[in-house]
């Protein structure tokens, strides 16, 4: 009695094993496809749902007795092949994001042992080719023997039998009809690209304008409107995640003739050290001095959603001192990302920002943390858990930007990172790629005014303080 080899044995059992992950992956695309949130998230659903077709596809065609030796081989081969691919795909984005969590663990755990049934299956398949001879060929039999047929008489279709305009109209119908499939086949992809691709892929533009208005002294001080006008000008939404406005006011000494060129003011390095925009200048008869703030605060809420086309207004009144200045500034810094890829998880609402002194070089920041929601069942098995974090740096004993025409501080940033990381990974620059493929932007605006001058007395209301008061 021959004994099969356990090769042979296990052989079977591995190939229900692997149309089992071929039905997890199934279920996990048919999840994504009709849940998943964005185009990125349907379309990982969408190769995960064909990809168990061709699994159940080339299993069925392998079980089917009616089903050649040949082409069985081959659809095994084409099951192994595309579960291999499958799960390096999949094990390829799991490597993107190393982090050390349940969910991760154990979706790398499923991929290992498909990858290890897709390479047994396979060498177990190339070891028994269809063109290996299973046995002896069977012996081949002599024709019974009996009359021998006559030619049968020719069978006319209808386009033969009704001459050539019949072929004719046949072949009409069928180039029309191919030119049809052909038609429908180039304007689908078009279609898709207008429709599904090109929008889920825009991103997103938006232009921040500030002004300056009613200024005018009153009484001992100075007050001023402060108008800010954020814009989404892009065809998609867009998440403002921080934003932060300073007013300040600066000193400005004004000579008769041009500075001399060893003056402070004319120092070239004050503006090649930094990027200032609109803001940085260097002035031949003008020498400014140290910016004093006035006020800061934030533009609107964090996480607040601009739709296309959608303007976003804030106007406040600011109240400052009127002597010792002579120009008023205004600078608006606003941090944007795709509304659709920085969703955050339902419910999660935090009070405000954490004001606290960072651990690492007793940096005084205020934070704010929200948990990214996953796009799919898919992400939530290979990516790691997320979250936006947005900070203002209040202060800082390694010093900031020294300039002649901000104070160093505040200012706003926003890291999105893998959860679990200290606020010190907020000050660094990361790597992983997370605000790249949120499309992470920053818009800023300055406008400045001039200080107003005190109105004179009318002649008068002087008069009549001079006659009240007592004459010596």
């Amino acid at each position: 009695m021959n004994t099969p080899r356990p090769s042979r044995r296990w052989r079977g059992r591995a190939r229900v094993a692997l149309l089992c992950c071929g039905g997890v992956f199934g279920f996990v695309g048919f999840l994504d496809v009709y849940g998943g949130v964005g185009m990125e998230a349907r379309s990982d659903g969408a190769l995960l749902l064909v990809a168990a077709l061709i699994l159940a596809g080339c299993h069925a065609t392998d079980l089917h007795r009616a089903t050649g030796r040949a082409l069985r081989w081959w659809a095994r081969l084409g099951a192994d092949v595309t579960a291999f691919g499958v799960g390096a795909w999949t094990g390829n984005r799991l490597l993107s994001n190393i982090v050390l969590q349940p969910v991760l663990a154990a979706t790398s755990a499923f991929v290992l042992v498909l990858l290890a049934l897709a390479v047994f299956l396979a060498w177990e398949d190339h070891r028994s080719p269809p063109w290996v001879a299973a046995g002896p060929a069977p012996a081949a039999t002599a024709p019974a023997a009996g009359p021998v047929p006559g030619p049968r008489p020719p069978v006319l279709d209808a386009a033969t039998a009704e001459g050539p305009s019949a072929r004719a109209g046949v072949l009409a119908a069928a180039v029309g009809a191919a030119a049809t499939l052909l038609a429908a086949a180039l304007a689908l992809p078009q279609f898709w690209y207008t429709a599904r691709y090109a929008p889920s892929t825009a991103p997103p533009i938006v232009s921040v304008g500030t002004t300056l208005d009613d200024i005018e002294v009153v009484d001992d001080h100075m007050e001023l409107t402060l108008e800010v006008e954020i814009e989404n000008k892009g065809s998609t939404a867009v998440r403002m995640l921080t934003s932060l406005y300073e007013v300040t006011a600066t000193p400005v000494r004004v000579a008769d003739r041009p500075l001399p060129a060893g003056d402070p003011a004319q120092s070239y390095d004050g503006i090649f050290g930094g990027d200032y925009g609109a803001a940085g200048r260097v002035n031949s008869y003008a020498a400014y001095g140290t910016p004093q703030q006035i006020q800061v605060g934030s533009v609107g809420d964090d996480n607040a959603w601009i739709g296309p086309d959608e303007t976003y207004r804030t106007t406040l009144r600011v109240q400052g001192p009127r002597d010792g200045f002579d120009l008023l500034r205004a600078t608006v810094d606003v941090i944007v990302a795709r509304a659709d890829r920085v969703e955050t998880e339902e419910g999660h609402r935090p009070s405000g920002r954490r004001l606290f002194t960072c651990e690492d070089g007793d940096v005084l920041m205020a934070e704010n943390r929200r948990p990214l929601a996953h796009t799919g069942v898919f992400d939530r098995l290979t990516e790691s858990d997320r979250e936006v974090v947005t900070f203002w740096v209040l202060s800082d004993p390694a010093g900031g930007d020294a300039s002649p025409w901000w104070s160093p501080f505040p200012w706003a940033g926003v890291s999105l990172q893998h959860t679990g990381h200290g606020c010190a990974h907020a000050l660094r620059t990361d790597e992983d790629g997370l605000e790249d493929r949120a499309m992470v932007g920053r818009a800023s605006a300055v406008a400045e005014a001039a200080m107003p001058e005190p109105e004179p007395e009318p002649k008068a209301e002087r008069k009549a303080e001079r006659k009240a008061k007592p004459q010596p």
